[in-house]
């Protein structure tokens, strides 16, 4: 609803029910709580309405009946009916409002049942000539806005155009089409000559649209269908038969002046108005050949033959238009619709010229107003179209200047969008084109670039050529000109370059010194720790690092997310699946540490943030988050190979049995350096130089996006984000390496002092008896229970991690390698398991035993 609109109903509902508040306050308060409760986005609102429906349904004494009436409006995609079902349950909800309501339909309905007698005439008179005084001073602002005082015209929306009444309801006498005057009949005694001249003058009348003396035309039974005449039963049968082959074209005329007289109207488009202009100047046509039959028949040189002889000139040409025009009416068509159907009548009509020639005048004027829309369109970029006509739809989003970051991919997909019915068939081949060259231009505009070309006057032609040739090099100045403007001047790929440098790793001096920085907060839990500090290592570590080079390390930001990775990614998967609802109710039960949920974020300026959105960065966050994980646990694993040198000092018995935990400790080293391999060298690298190959190639922003699209669905698939099995038991492999690691710096108490190197031999001998006791023996635990030893933890540790391994190596040989959608995995299946070492293991018991080899 326009702004207009809006503020002259609020005005008048605070006239009607005597409100003191100023109505610009109470618009102001209503635009505040429309947006408050409903936001901007589709699927919220129907949620809202759906909820709300079920409210008011609750408290009718038949729910099935107003159930029934919304599913039916719902069908038939009335505008404004989510808004009107909101109101409505809010005057359900409303008490005192419901009790002023019932207040008020008492009263109306008292008004009504008193009668009213002479005494009340003068006071009824009054009342009535205040309403029509009234209503006129409504249509007449409706019609002038600028006749409002304190409103700005030229800031107003373009509003639709408002339904008026058809004059020819108002004075049917005017009407072009057979009014209700009958102007008398004759009786038999007339002369059988005289009763041709008076069936030669009834025709003459007839034929534009007067009633006659022995014809008479009958009642309507389909406003849209022929008119039939009836013939006086005086008349003999032979002028009556000649008369019934002279009255199809009365039939005709009928029909177009209906269609005239009704699509002139505004609420019909524009398209209909012009071919309703194009046929009154063929009804024209008809009119002066009907006076020239006149003359002839004044002069005495014309009767009923002669007149049958000159009426077949025009009866071909009033059929066509009449079909033509009865088609239309019936189908409703608007717009591209009827443009449509004339284009199939052309087609139909090869072979025969003259009926051709009618329909293509019928076409060229009726695409006149359709061709300035396009013209409009892909020339500026521009929309102007009240009454819904064109082939591209306006969805009123949110501005571009009241955007924010992650509302670009809905303002590139929803912003504009194509309506399939409003499409011309002969503009079918071009529509998509024609739908970006208008984007690409809104896009430049917005961004405060002109934008010239030659602007070729469009019009139709039955040689295609004509029309596509001008849409082609619209179409083509307006991508080269968007596309030179996001990689020149806004410099894509420096964008590009630097959101790999993060999010994908591609400064690994920057990752080392940021993990060495955070390796404390990184270990918190995420509601202990202050984002703004994560900021202020993240800024200091690209200070300290080679990324103080690039120029939009400043766009880079930190977020900590709500939910863990694998939990995100099976959310985002099971959409549209039974799943949907119970990941969509289901929250993470344990707390998160800061490393489970941190990821980076990225600023992105307009027109950038057309491809870099939402939807992009969220896959760079997830890829991020795998890779950043995994950089986290090989790092600790590293650590713990750094304690473990301070073993080597050991005696030789000593640190025998520290030899499980270090060969463990180097497989889950190999897994893990083997995972971040396959994805940083394997897949992501590859995938980046095929897509800068790509994005060198490319002629539309458009491209740019499915390029870009295409590079993160290939990263996430390769990567195993997208194989829901598969990434558990990452998970699950990770987490175990996490749990090792955890365990092992718990038992360096027991062996950090002999780093030192300067303990006395008592003491040393101490240490040394403690630690085998530790080793060797289970100790007690609080609750009585023993709990596993060293060596029994290890043991655990190493079967459990094997067993996950294999699972791992398992699932991905499951893959089909038919259809060579996993190439890349299996890379990675034979890195891991290079020497058949894993897969010659087999996990019976809980223990891990080694096939005998058969030689």
């Amino acid at each position: 609803m326009s702004e207009f609109a809006l503020q002259h109903l609020v005005s008048e509902l605070v006239e009607i029910l005597g409100g003191k508040h100023p109505p610009d306050k109470v618009l102001e308060i209503l635009q505040k709580s429309i947006n408050k409760n409903y936001g901007h986005t589709y699927s919220s609102s129907q949620i809202a309405v759906q909820t709300q429906v079920q409210q008011i349904v609750e408290n009718l004494e038949d729910p099935q009946l107003f159930l029934s009436m919304f599913e039916d409006l719902k069908q038939k995609n009335v505008d404004n009916l989510g808004p009107f079902v909101s109101l409505i349950h809010l005057f359900s909800q409303d008490s005192r409002l419901k009790c002023f309501l019932n207040r008020s339909n008492k009263q109306e309905t008292s008004k009504i049942k008193t009668p009213i007698t002479k005494d009340d005439l003068p006071q009824v008179r009054s009342r009535l000539k205040n309403a029509i005084t009234k209503s006129s001073k409504l249509d007449a602002h409706i019609n002038n806005p600028s006749s409002i005082s304190g409103l700005n015209t030229s800031t107003l929306p373009v509003a639709s155009t408002p339904s008026v009444v058809p004059w020819v309801q108002r004075r049917p006498t005017m009407s072009w089409d057979f009014s209700c005057i009958n102007l008398g009949s004759y009786t038999a005694t007339v002369p059988v000559i005289s009763q041709e001249n008076i069936l030669i003058d009834d025709l003459l009348n007839i034929m534009i649209g007067l009633p006659g003396c022995y014809i008479e035309p009958e009642e309507l039974k389909d406003s849209y269908g022929p008119r039939t005449f009836k013939i006086n039963d005086n008349v003999p049968l032979h002028l009556k038969e000649l008369v019934k082959q002279i009255l199809p074209i009365a039939s005709h005329y009928s029909i177009i002046q209906r269609f005239i007289e009704e699509k002139m109207q505004f609420e019909f488009g524009q398209v209909n108005n012009a071919l309703a202009e194009k046929m009154a100047s063929i009804i024209k046509e008809h009119t002066l050949f009907v006076v020239q039959l006149e003359s002839e028949y004044r002069s005495e040189n014309l009767d009923l033959q002669k007149l049958w002889f000159f009426v077949q000139r025009n009866m071909q040409t009033l059929a066509v238009t009449a079909n033509i025009a009865s088609t239309i009416s019936k189908s409703d068509a608007k717009g591209g619709k009827v443009l449509s159907l004339l284009h199939d009548r052309i087609t139909s009509f090869i072979g025969d010229d003259k009926t051709q020639n009618l329909c293509v005048r019928l076409m060229e004027a009726a695409c006149v107003p359709y061709m300035k829309m396009l013209s409009m369109w892909i020339y500026h970029g521009i929309i102007t179209d009240p009454i819904k006509e064109f082939l591209i739809e306006d969805n009123e989003v949110v501005q571009k200047e009241e955007m924010p970051l992650d509302y670009s991919s809905d303002y590139w997909d929803k912003k504009y969008a194509i309506r399939r019915e409003r499409i011309p068939k002969f503009l079918e081949p071009m529509a998509d084109k024609i739908l970006k060259a208008g984007k690409y231009l809104n896009v430049i505009r917005q961004c405060g670039k002109p934008h010239k070309t030659k602007i070729i006057q469009i019009q139709y032609k039955i040689e295609e050529k004509h029309y596509i040739e001008a849409i082609e090099k619209a179409y083509v100045s307006a991508s080269q000109t968007l596309l030179d403007l996001v990689i020149k001047e806004k410099d894509l790929m420096g964008r590009l370059k630097s959101v790999k440098n993060y999010f994908l790793l591609e400064k690994g001096d920057f990752i080392i010194t940021f993990l060495n920085l955070t390796e404390k907060e990184m270990s918190k839990n995420v509601g202990d720790v202050i984002q703004g500090r994560l900021e202020a290592l993240m800024d200091l570590s690209l200070r300290l690092s080679s990324a103080v080079n690039d120029p939009y390390k400043d766009d880079l930001t930190t977020d900590l997310l709500q939910h863990g990775l694998q939990f995100q990614m099976f959310k985002i998967l099971s959409i549209q699946t039974s799943a949907e609802q119970e990941y969509r109710s289901i929250q993470e039960q344990n707390t998160l540490q800061v490393i489970e949920t941190f990821a980076f974020s990225y600023k992105v300026h307009w027109p950038l943030s057309l491809i870099l959105n939402k939807k992009s960065l969220t896959c760079y966050q997830m890829i991020f988050r795998h890779l950043f994980y995994c950089k986290h646990v090989d790092r600790m694993i590293c650590q713990v190979w750094r304690a473990n040198k301070v073993a080597k000092k050991f005696p030789f018995e000593d640190a025998q049995q520290y030899r499980a935990a270090f060969a463990l400790r180097q497989k889950m080293l190999h897994c893990v350096q083997n995972l971040e391999y396959h994805m940083m060298v394997e897949v992501i690298e590859p995938h980046w130089c095929s897509f800068m190959q790509k994005i060198a190639k490319v002629n539309n922003v458009d491209e740019i996006l499915f390029c870009h699209s295409d590079f993160l669905d290939s990263c996430l698939k390769d990567c195993m984000l997208t194989i829901p099995h598969i990434l558990a038991t990452i998970v699950k492999i990770l987490t175990i390496c996490v749990n090792f690691c955890k365990f092992i710096q718990r038992t360096q108490r027991y062996f950090v002092e002999a780093e030192l190197g300067s303990l006395p031999n008592s003491m040393f001998e101490s240490y040394t008896a403690q630690t085998e006791l530790v080793l060797q023996y289970p100790s007690q635990t609080t609750n009585g229970q023993s709990a596993p030893s060293f060596k029994e933890k290890i043991s655990e540790y190493d079967v459990e991690f094997t067993s996950a391994l294999l699972t791992l190596l398992d699932q991905i040989n499951d893959l089909n390698k038919d259809t060579r959608e996993h190439d890349r995995l299996f890379n990675l299946l034979y890195r891991m398991d290079f020497n058949a070492y894993y897969s010659s293991h087999r996990v019976v018991n809980g223990f891990t035993h080694i096939k005998e080899s058969s030689g």
